[in-house]
């Protein structure tokens, strides 16, 4: 595990687990919660590429994989879109995913008026991910955002998503 990811690790930790019903099932939670703070952090990282370093004079992105993928601090200041840069962005998505995925599986150990808000934020934060996609993977100078709605249309089908009959019947689309 990189440094980056174990600072994103430590720094949502807390954030995450007091999602969860912190008298139940904390040991099983752990990883959940864990994965649903990493993922929204990486999320707001891709999503904030450009806007990072121009204002901010700052890049959050994992040394590791920049340097794995030839991508370079200037080529972010200087917002330069290329093949490396997109297959970097095109990694990190499915490393969001991936954690995506694990959190899901902490939805159902919330107490069940705490799902729809966790369930829903999940659902909107991996819309941002599919923004990035429309945008060519372009975060260096383009914003990937879900408009409010987009948003709103999303809790009907992250209401149901939380009802354990769509464990049976899932949406099209779901695992």
């Amino acid at each position: 595990m990189s440094i980056e990811e174990t600072y994103l690790h430590r720094r949502t930790l807390f954030y995450s687990v007091s999602h969860f019903d912190r008298y139940h099932y904390l040991f099983l939670c752990r990883e959940p919660a864990l994965s649903l703070g990493v993922a929204f952090q990486l999320t707001n990282i891709l999503r904030d590429v450009g806007e990072d370093a121009v204002t901010r004079g700052r890049i959050y992105l994992p040394r590791d994989d920049m340097k794995k993928f030839g991508v370079t601090e200037e080529q972010i200041y200087a917002q330069k879109l290329d093949d490396n840069y997109i297959a970097m962005t095109k990694f990190q998505i499915e490393r969001a995913r991936m954690y995506y995925e694990r959190a899901l599986r902490g939805v159902p150990m919330l107490s069940p008026e705490s799902r729809l808000p966790v369930q829903s934020s999940l659902d909107c934060y991996g819309k941002i991910l599919e923004k990035i996609e429309e945008n060519g993977y372009d975060t260096l100078t383009k914003r990937a955002y879900v408009s409010k709605w987009e948003k709103l249309a999303t809790i009907p089908f992250s209401w149901y998503r939380t009802l354990d009959i769509s464990k049976v019947l899932p949406l099209p689309g779901d695992n």
